[in-house]
């Protein structure tokens, strides 16, 4: 059985007409940029998220950059990011004119190490920090982090791209942030037909900032507050987004239903591999099948599964620090946790849609590749 990584045709079939048809009213009314669409899906995403006040953008990116901006983060601050990451936060980072730090993880839950933190804020002094909810799901220090960048003046944006429907205690990760971002890049658990993005907050005043960021800092029509940012969302990826979040329960189900079918099946592998879940109190969105190997690398890995047909990914193949733009930024040890972890990840196909024998042919692809010799 070939099994590709991730198949979004089998999400947007069932919305393929209604789509089509929201797209043909958009045309008509030339709805290209805001408008009711727009409006419709801060709306859904408010009571979804269970945050106040929702700021569509055009991407992820954008919102990370803008939340830093929004935040009064610039030139001369110091802003603490975990080294196991996608490159968008540290990228934000350097676009405001601020000095990245880099953190390591932890093993435990795989996000930034709370301790590890608190020793760097002690050295570094940090203005702000980036808290990355990886993998699907989130810190088990979340509130620890909240309380302690209170106490301490740290501005605490969260980057959420990864974790849609994620809660901790049966309350959504967004709803206590006091900024958080969310990307609906394809691929994401919620997903637009392209680029498309979000900021959240429960501050109407911050809020009221981050819309004027995201339309060239506008105060009126041709007059401005702020340089902003030309980082407005589309009619058409609105009304997609929309027909998508209507069935976004039956997507996490399913999504959900895979991940613990990994779980359960190397759960009983514990020589081979580590299989990574949300720690206690979070519970998943099913973005990801994380594994990390024993003995043999993610790169061996991911050969042998590709010579059975069975598609994956190693998120993430490389730590921030062995990016070439970031060899020489600051860090707080180093962090090794995550250069182990970059080395051995491997994740199988995981996607709304996914059936039980597909999650089979993978994991037993996976099993056969741990039991090969490494000198072989």
């Amino acid at each position: 059985m070939r099994v590709p990584f991730i198949d979004l045709k089998r999400i947007v079939t069932p919305i393929r007409e209604q789509v089509l048809a929201d797209w043909t009213e958009c045309l008509d009314n030339t709805e290209f940029v805001g408008g009711p669409g727009v409006q419709n899906l801060e709306k859904k995403l408010e009571a979804y998220l269970e945050t106040t006040h929702v700021v569509a953008c055009a991407n992820g990116t954008d919102a990370l950059v803008i939340g830093l901006q929004a935040l009064g983060i610039g030139r001369g601050a110091k802003v603490a990011v975990p080294n196991m990451t996608f490159w968008s936060p540290y990228e934000a980072i350097v676009q405001v004119g601020a000095t990245p730090v880099l953190v390591d993880i932890s093993p435990r839950d795989l996000q930034m190490d709370f301790e590890e933190f608190c020793r760097g804020h002690e050295k570094f002094k940090f203005d702000a920090a980036i808290l990355v909810h990886l993998f699907g799901w989130t810190s088990e220090h979340l509130e620890n982090y909240r309380e302690y960048c209170k106490k301490h003046n740290i501005r605490l944006l969260e980057d959420g791209a990864q974790s849609f429907g994620v809660k901790k205690n049966n309350r959504s990760i967004y709803a206590d942030a006091e900024i958080s971002t969310i990307s609906f890049y394809p691929a994401k658990v919620l997903g637009a037909a392209g680029d498309a993005g979000a900021i959240m907050t429960p501050d109407p005043k911050l809020a009221e900032k981050i819309r004027a960021l995201c339309n060239h800092g506008r105060a009126g029509h041709y007059t401005y507050d702020y340089v902003g940012w030309n980082s407005r969302l589309s009619g058409l990826q609105a009304r997609f987004l929309n027909r998508m979040i209507d069935q976004i329960d039956g997507m996490l189900e399913s999504r959900i239903s895979a991940e613990t079918y990994y779980q359960n099946f190397f759960a009983k592998h514990s020589s081979d591999c580590i299989v990574h879940k949300a720690p206690q109190g979070v519970q998943s969105n099913g973005y990801l099948c994380v594994i990390e190997s024993i003995r043999r690398t993610g790169d061996e890995l991911s050969a042998s599964l590709r010579d059975d047909g069975i598609g994956s990914a190693r998120t993430y193949p490389q730590t921030l620090c062995e990016q070439p733009p970031a060899q020489d930024t600051l860090r707080t040890s180093d962090l090794k946790h995550s250069k182990r972890f970059s080395k051995m990840v491997i994740n199988l196909p995981l996607f709304a849609g996914i059936t039980m024998d597909e999650c089979k042919a993978s994991a037993e692809s996976l099993l056969k590749a741990f039991k090969v010799s490494v000198q072989s």
